[in-house]
């Protein structure tokens, strides 16, 4: 089955691909095109990539620069041009400030000699917008967006500049088509670099409470590994495929008024987030790389939030249970509407009794209802598979069942 990571994603379907193609197989035929509605990361989509047009959509504008990065063609060998990217990165590396280059320096010789405390003690003197020793209404000539705001919490002070610099280098590209797949080899550095727990970006950790995973974080070098997986783009194993696959940035039910949705679309897979946990505190940091606009802090109860979050992030009502089915029940009905198969995932805990579910937005038994009442019940199946879920809160494992609802719309 056709892989490639990107983040460890909330929800992800890259390990149950299998079970998902077995169960959708008999809906498509060669000139089908699929509709992956809540993208994410694209593993679905791109698994079926190779046999088919697929079409992606997701209201994160992250998740939509993967979908980009991972529905297109790459015929560029980017080792053609990585001394010229390198000479744009070091422009912008060269001229941050005099302060903190020098403290980058001090940085470096503490993680030499594995001095946590030092570290500690010297991420108190760095200036950032949080500490309210840099005024972000004069930002200096350079990009240092990660360097004033992130770097003593999520990345160290030496990875927030090389993020800068690469975010720079980036913006050289943004006519090319390799634009898309920068960004998405800078938030796989970004996730293999970060200070917070299971490479998710709520919150960063406490310092003093995980000193080793501190050094051993900020040891990681950004351009490193940005470099490495960028030529993974342009490697024989990346899938290219002829098929003028799209990526959209949407509301879902914006979408649906389309008529390019309306007319070419045969099949739509929907993955909606289970949980009343929004998707834009988790990967904040990767929209906020993106835009690049030096965005407005959030303060709680007179504090900056735990997160270090920034205002105006997208709150989705799928996350939401008073909303949740409701606003769901617009793509089940366009799919009947319009005589498209649909085919919905959802994780739920297979022991109710025993385990909570009291975060979860919808009951799986209303959902099925839902699509049973909307498609008829001799045309909508439901299948599962026994599965093993990360807990992101406290790192136990919860024993789900994933449930495939396949509706024939034909």
């Amino acid at each position: 089955m056709d892989m490639f990571s990107v983040l460890n994603y909330q929800g992800s379907k890259k390990n149950i691909l299998e079970f998902i193609h077995q169960n959708t197989n008999k809906f498509l035929k060669d000139d089908s095109t699929i509709l992956d509605i809540f993208s994410g990361t694209s593993s679905v989509g791109y698994s079926y990539k190779s046999k088919y047009r697929v079409y992606a959509n997701d209201c994160e504008l992250y998740a939509y620069i993967i979908a980009k990065a991972l529905l297109s063609s790459y015929y560029i060998d980017f080792g053609n041009i990585q001394d010229e990217f390198l000479a744009h990165y070091n422009e912008n590396l060269k001229n941050q400030r005099k302060v903190y280059l020098e403290l980058a320096n001090e940085e470096a010789k503490c993680l030499l000699l594995n001095n946590a405390d030092g570290l500690i003690e010297l991420y108190k003197l760095i200036p950032t917008v949080w500490t309210k020793k840099v005024l972000i209404e004069t930002p200096h000539c350079c990009y240092e967006l990660f360097t004033t705001y992130y770097s003593t919490s999520y990345f160290g002070l030496t990875q927030s500049m090389q993020i800068d610099s690469i975010r720079y280098a980036i913006d050289r590209y943004s006519n090319d088509p390799i634009y898309y797949a920068m960004l998405t080899s800078l938030y796989f550095a970004m996730k293999e670099c970060v200070f917070s727990k299971d490479g998710h970006m709520a919150q960063p950790l406490n310092k003093e409470k995980n000193k080793t995973r501190l050094l051993s974080q900020r040891k990681k070098t950004i351009i490193d590994i940005f470099i490495t997986k960028l030529k993974e783009f342009s490697s024989g194993s990346f899938v290219n495929s002829p098929c003028k696959n799209k990526a959209f940035n949407c509301n879902f039910s914006e979408l649906l008024n389309l008529k390019d949705i309306q007319d070419n679309v045969s099949l739509i897979y929907a993955d909606p987030p289970y949980t009343d946990m929004q998707y834009s505190r988790y990967y904040h940091l990767l929209n906020t790389v993106t835009r690049y606009d030096y965005p407005s802090l959030t303060v709680k109860g007179g504090t900056y939030t735990k997160g270090l979050y920034t205002d105006n992030r997208y709150q989705s009502k799928l996350s939401t249970k008073k909303d949740c089915l409701m606003t769901f029940s617009k793509l089940i009905d366009f799919s009947k509407a319009y005589k498209k198969d649909l085919v919905v995932s959802f994780a739920y805990p297979i022991d109710i009794e025993r385990q909570k579910t009291d975060r979860y937005v919808m009951e799986i038994d209303d959902l099925i209802s839902k699509c049973s009442s909307a498609f008829g019940f001799n045309k909508t199946e439901v299948v599962t598979q026994k599965y093993v879920h990360s807990n992101n809160r406290n790192s136990t494992q919860k024993k789900v069942n994933e449930y495939l609802i396949l509706c024939s719309g034909k």
